[in-house]
C-alpha cells in the first residue's frame, strides 16, 4: 500500500508539472508577441521556448489550495550541454581519428577465421602472440571498433576482444576450401554448444588460383600511395627549382646596378 501511495504522489507531482509547464509556455506565447508588436495569434512554440530560455527566473504563482504542487522555474541554457552543433562535433571527431584508423584491413565478416598476432611487450623484449578463432561479432564503432574472437581450448571455450585499429594488432584471414554459412550477426549461440556442435556449417567453394580480394585491394592500394609520393616529389623538386630561379633572378637584379655604375665610369 505503502508503494502504490508513493506511485500515486509521485504521478499526481509529475502531472502538476507537466501542467505548470504547459502554462508557462502559453503565458510565453501570449506576452511574446505583444513585446515585439506582432499579433499573438502568429505566435509560434519556438518564439514561447526563446522567451523562456530568455527570462532568468520566473515564479509561477499558485492558488492556496494547490501550493504542494508549487513549481520554480529557472532558465537553462537552450541549446543544451554540448555548447555547439552535434554535427560539427562528430566531424571534428572524425578528423581527428582518421589518421588512427588503418587502411589496410582484411574484410572482417562474422563467421569466418582469422589469425590475430597480439603483440606483447615484457620489459626490453617485444614477441608476437598468435590466436586463432572465429568471429562471433563485429562492433563498429569507429576508429573503436572491435571483434571477438572464440575458439575452443582443451575442451574450453575462450574468447578475446581485439581493437581492429590498434598498431599491436595484426590480423589474417585463413583460406580453407569451405565458407561458414552464417545468417546471424552474433553468433552467441555456439557458447552452448560442445563438440562438433560448436562447428559452423560450411559451403564447399572451389580452391581458386591467384592473388584474394584483399590482395589485390593492397596492391592497388600500394600503387595508389606510390604515385602519390611520386607526385609529392615532383612537386617538392618545382617548389625548389622554382626558389632557385627566383634567388638568381633576385641576384641578377642586385648585380645589374652596379654593372650599369661601373660601365659609366667607364
Amino acid at each position: 500500500r505503502r508503494t502504490v501511495r508513493a506511485r500515486s504522489r509521485r504521478d499526481t507531482l509529475i502531472v502538476r508539472t507537466f501542467k505548470m509547464s504547459l502554462c508557462i509556455s502559453m503565458n510565453a506565447m501570449c506576452l511574446a508577441p505583444k513585446a515585439s508588436g506582432t499579433p499573438a495569434r502568429k505566435a509560434s512554440a519556438l518564439s514561447a521556448r526563446s522567451a523562456v530560455a530568455a527570462a532568468p527566473s520566473a515564479t509561477v504563482a499558485v492558488p492556496a489550495a494547490s501550493r504542494r504542487g508549487a513549481l520554480q522555474v529557472v532558465a537553462a541554457n537552450p541549446r543544451g550541454n554540448s555548447g555547439g552543433s552535434r554535427k560539427g562535433l562528430a566531424k571534428f571527431v572524425e578528423r581527428v581519428n582518421a589518421p588512427q584508423m588503418k587502411d589496410d584491413l582484411i574484410p572482417f565478416r562474422v563467421g569466418m577465421t582469422v589469425k590475430v598476432g597480439v603483440t606483447v611487450v615484457e620489459g626490453g623484449k617485444s614477441r608476437v602472440q598468435p590466436y586463432e578463432g572465429i568471429v562471433i561479432a563485429i562492433h563498429r564503432a569507429g576508429v573503436a571498433t572491435t571483434i571477438t574472437v572464440r575458439k575452443s581450448f582443451q575442451g574450453y571455450g575462450v574468447e578475446r576482444i581485439f581493437p581492429i585499429h590498434s598498431p599491436l594488432c595484426s590480423f589474417e584471414e585463413i583460406r580453407g576450401a569451405g565458407k561458414p554459412v552464417v545468417r546471424r550477426a552474433k553468433l552467441y549461440y555456439l557458447r552452448d554448444l560442445v563438440g562438433k556442435k560448436a562447428k559452423l556449417k560450411t559451403r564447399f567453394v572451389a580452391k581458386k588460383t591467384g592473388l584474394t580480394r584483399h590482395q589485390v585491394k593492397m596492391e592497388a592500394l600500394a600503387a595508389t600511395k606510390a604515385a602519390a609520393a611520386a607526385e609529392a616529389e615532383a612537386a617538392a623538386a618545382a617548389a625548389a627549382k622554382a626558389e632557385e630561379d627566383a634567388a638568381a633572378a633576385a641576384a641578377a637584379a642586385e648585380a645589374a646596378p652596379a654593372e650599369e655604375a661601373a660601365a659609366e665610369e667607364a
